[in-house]
């Protein structure tokens, strides 16, 4: 890979300030978006191969509703451009590729009726789209092969719940989990296993199936009364996964960790860590394997998310029992680990469709 900017080889620092080894490089990207009329960010992007992926771009006020549109790179993410006909305003359409060619898209605010909800299918990489269904709308799809997929049901005022389609899209059945009254959160690894999160009273429940949603399993955990609120769920395999908690009155997170599935979890102590409500739908979470992941964070003292000075990324090589610490000169959107890489969409001052790059030495 040949980087437009610059390379940061990441130094990380103990608690006490001194130098560690250099456990890994981090490479900065300046990606940009070629006559793009809604996309000023970027914000998911998913990978199909090192050159090649699909996006969610945003032109996005703090404070105010944004735009939204699909956008598609096949240079590393050099640059971007808009795919037609998938604007969105207010929330971000959902979307997944099988390849470069075969895809979905699943929005509620349609451009042709303020109204509508929508699944969409592409066989010629977003040139053209086929409405499979205007009766659902979904979050989270995740398809087997072109006619199997799971999702979950998009619903105003409700969470909904699980669905799963047999014919690519054009009709969809409610998969029933026992003892779930409504999904909290939900992560899916490949196309078969998903976890989902439930609250009722004081506990977290927490669900896996395997086998595309044929079984289940549930465990579930006392929460204190303060920390009621799951801001994000990470697996790397069937077994390793992790949940940050956050708090009720701040921005403030925990983390939980898990070696069995989810059948049974432990905290995890980490530095003072804060989650940022600035860019939307921000991940915090980025693993690389059972033992390599990281955390990032705005500092934990409410300062200003945008301000490069007050962002870090904490390190773990262990899973998560203990953790270092560097400045990060970026902002981090969304994540997603590719054949030993963490790529990241990453925002920097004066570039809005970076991506950071992560990997052990």
């Amino acid at each position: 890979m040949r980087p437009v900017g610059w390379i940061l080889a990441a130094l990380l620092y103990c608690a006490h300030g001194r130098p560690s080894q250099q456990a890994f490089t981090a490479t900065w990207l300046q990606g940009k978006c070629i006559h793009c009329n809604v996309a000023k960010y970027l914000d998911e992007a998913f990978w199909l191969s090192r050159s090649e992926a699909f996006g969610i771009g945003l032109s996005f006020d703090r404070g105010a509703p944004g735009d939204y549109v699909l956008v598609h790179t096949v240079d590393e993410g050099r640059t971007w451009r808009e795919i037609p006909d998938t604007y969105q305003y207010a929330a971000p359409p959902t979307f997944t590729f099988l390849d470069a060619a075969h895809g979905w898209l699943s929005c509620v605010l349609c451009p042709k009726d303020a109204d509508a909800w929508e699944v969409r299918r592409t066989s010629d990489g977003g040139k053209h789209w086929e409405v499979m269904t205007d009766q659902i709308a979904t979050e989270r799809m995740v398809f087997a092969d072109e006619q199997h997929g799971i999702a979950k049901e998009f619903w105003v005022g409700d969470t909904g719940g699980m669905v799963r389609t047999a014919d690519g899209g054009r009709s969809w059945s409610k998969i029933e989990i026992p003892h779930l009254k409504k999904i909290d959160h939900m992560f899916n690894l490949g196309s078969r296993a998903f976890w989902v999160t439930d609250y009722q009273g004081s506990d977290l429940l927490i669900f896996r199936t395997i086998d595309g949603g044929l079984n289940w399993d549930e465990s579930r955990i006392t929460l204190p009364p303060d920390w009621p609120q799951v801001g994000e769920i990470s697996f790397t395999d069937l077994d390793h996964g992790w949940i940050i908690l956050q708090h009720k009155q701040d921005l403030m997170v925990h983390l939980l960790g898990t070696t069995d599935g989810g059948r049974h979890w432990k905290t995890l102590a980490i530095p003072p860590a804060e989650r940022t409500d600035f860019v939307p739908r921000s991940d915090m979470l980025g693993f690389l394997s059972p033992k390599m992941g990281f955390l990032f964070s705005i500092g934990g003292d409410s300062r200003a998310a945008q301000d490069p000075k007050y962002r870090k990324a904490l390190f773990t090589t262990d899973g998560g029992e203990r953790w270092l610490e560097y400045p990060l000169p970026y902002a981090i959107s969304r994540c997603q680990m590719l054949n030993g890489e963490l790529l990241c969409s990453a925002d920097k001052k004066g570039t809005h469709f970076g991506i950071l790059v992560l990997r052990p030495r």
